[in-house]
């Protein structure tokens, strides 16, 4: 069981710290928002530890720099706000065990003592400390090595920290691109949006070679703040079911601003993408009470109708049922519109329970069964519990029952569950059976 309980991406630029923006701040209002969704999730998860990688620390071109004072101090003096300033102790214990576990693979550690927090660190710690509560922190800063070097010391510091067993939080601060518009600071070049676009499709995605081979040449011209320390944090959750979620993207000033939240599972395959929509889904609407917009990816809808009757479920960690609601026709325009509302619905409006609450989400997991078109049937010859659902009706009165549930192994036993929640007695006649299929996935 790894200790990793959440991970996420933010941005640093000091202009988003109202104290500094005064005003302009309001510009990036995505990702101030996306910030404090992060800030919400993770104060749901508790870390006791939270490993932050920055990225204009103490920096040597061969060696990572990990912070070993009792206390991580930081302001904003040096953009006028001097009276906002952060201080938060540091988990020895735990850079102490990244240091032992980092030296074990040979992956060099530069231990800094002096070290007042740069604004990679403080810009993500001013939004994201009402979720780290009283977690410490372990302050880490990237090197000139390569990004499978920065991925390698993600795995040290993940072994480290499961050794420990404490509940623990991974922060990687990144800017993406500098180079995405000619009004910006650092001017334009077409490289700038073609990574930044790089880049949150592997994170989307989850697609860690896409990252890790991203070409120097392309980062050299965008202007990259962003690939080693994203490479860390891939490296940390390596093999894990991770859920990403690019929150917000924006870069009105002309740097990419990225926030990504990663729920962690287990070791094992990460869920379907329509899977994690339904999550988000979920979560975006307890948390903020707003409907996420869809945005999966084309190909991972590859074998899916684009309409189809969509069931969500939703049950606790024990496997009890906490929701379930769906349709067996489309009502909405594409799939992934159907998983957001039926996700939202088997959340808040499944009569059986009391809406999700906040505090419940963590516990939470999902699934999403896509229904084929409905096939009416004779008679219960023509069933079966493993392979087929079952809708029976009687004038205006359905019930159904969705195929391979648990404790469900004859025909008799799904008709009879059927028809209960139908309201049909189990003597009533004339009436009308129903069969479909479903691709459910996890």
């Amino acid at each position: 069981m790894t200790a990793i309980c959440y991970a996420c991406v933010s941005p640093h630029p000091p202009i988003i710290i109202p104290e500094v923006g005064r005003g302009r701040e309001k510009e990036v209002w995505r990702t101030l928002q996306a910030l404090s969704q992060v800030a919400r999730e993770l104060e749901t998860h508790a870390p006791q530890v939270a490993v932050l990688m920055a990225t204009h620390g103490p920096l040597r071109p061969d060696a990572f720099a990990l912070l070993v004072s009792p206390w991580a101090e930081g302001d904003f003096s040096q953009w006028g706000a001097y009276q906002v300033r952060l201080r938060f102790p540091v988990d020895l214990e735990a850079a102490q065990a990244i240091s032992e576990e980092a030296a074990r693979d040979g992956l060099p550690i530069w231990h800094v003592r002096d070290w007042d927090l740069d604004w990679s660190c403080t810009v993500p710690l001013y939004y994201l400390r009402p979720g780290l509560k009283d977690a410490r922190l372990v302050v880490m800063n990237v090197s000139f090595l390569s990004p499978r070097e920065h991925f390698r010391l993600g795995q040290a510091v993940r072994r480290a920290l499961d050794k420990m067993g404490r509940p623990a939080a991974i922060i990687a601060s990144a800017d993406l691109s500098h180079r995405l518009s000619p009004a910006g600071p650092y001017g334009f070049d077409p490289a700038g949006p073609e990574l930044d676009r790089r880049l949150e499709e592997a994170m989307a995605r989850w697609d860690v070679e896409l990252l890790l081979s991203t070409p120097n040449d392309l980062r050299e011209r965008a202007g990259d703040d962003a690939v080693p320390s994203l490479s860390f944090l891939m490296g940390a959750l390596d093999d894990l079911a991770v859920r990403p979620r690019v929150l917000s993207h924006e870069g009105p000033w002309g740097v990419g601003y990225m926030v990504v939240a990663v729920e962690v599972g287990e070791e094992g395959k990460p869920s379907h993408p329509l899977v994690r929509l339904a999550k988000e889904a979920v979560e975006t609407y307890i948390l903020k009470g707003e409907r996420v917009e869809p945005n999966v990816a084309p190909e991972a809808l590859a074998g899916l109708p684009e309409q189809a009757g969509v069931f969500v479920s939703i049950k606790r960690r024990d496997g009890s049922l906490r929701g379930c609601i769906g349709t067996t026709v489309p009502t909405c325009s594409n799939l992934a519109q159907e998983v957001v509302d039926r996700a939202i619905e088997s959340a808040t409006n499944d009569p059986r329970f009391l809406p999700v609450t906040p505090q419940e989400l963590k516990e939470l997991e999902y699934s999403v069964d896509v229904l084929s078109p409905l096939e009416r049937v004779n008679g219960p010859q023509e069933l079966d519990p493993k392979r087929y659902g079952v809708l029976v009706k009687k004038g205006a009165r359905k019930g159904l029952l969705l195929p391979d549930l648990p404790g469900v192994e004859t025909v008799e036993q799904q008709l009879e569950i059927a028809k209960a929640k139908a309201g049909i007695g189990p003597e009533e006649e004339d009436i009308e059976l129903y069969r479909f299929t479903v691709v459910r996935l996890t």
